[in-house]
């Protein structure tokens, strides 16, 4: 089963390779600029919407309530499970 991710500012649809740990790997590998910082799921710099779509995240240490709510996700953590859309 091949999953399609979509960077939509950056307009480039990918599909999701599982040598990759993280969305945000992937973003890298391809050319989408997500910034970043401890990549660990813990200072939030990451975090992008998530316009459709479900991923699995290890932690949401680094999103506040209000960001879960709003459909935040942490790239650097996340890994989809279905095809999915962000706001990158």
């Amino acid at each position: 089963m091949s999953l399609k991710v979509e960077f939509r500012k950056s307009g480039i649809t990918v599909e999701w390779d599982s040598k990759y740990e993280s969305l945000l790997e992937l973003a890298q590998a391809s050319g989408v600029d997500i910034d970043s910082q401890c990549e660990q799921g813990f200072c939030g710099t990451c975090k992008t919407k998530l316009i459709s779509g479900e991923v699995d995240m290890e932690t949401t240490d680094g999103l506040e309530p209000e960001d879960e709510e709003g459909g935040m996700i942490l790239p650097c953590v996340a890994v989809p499970t279905i095809d999915v859309a962000l706001d990158a």
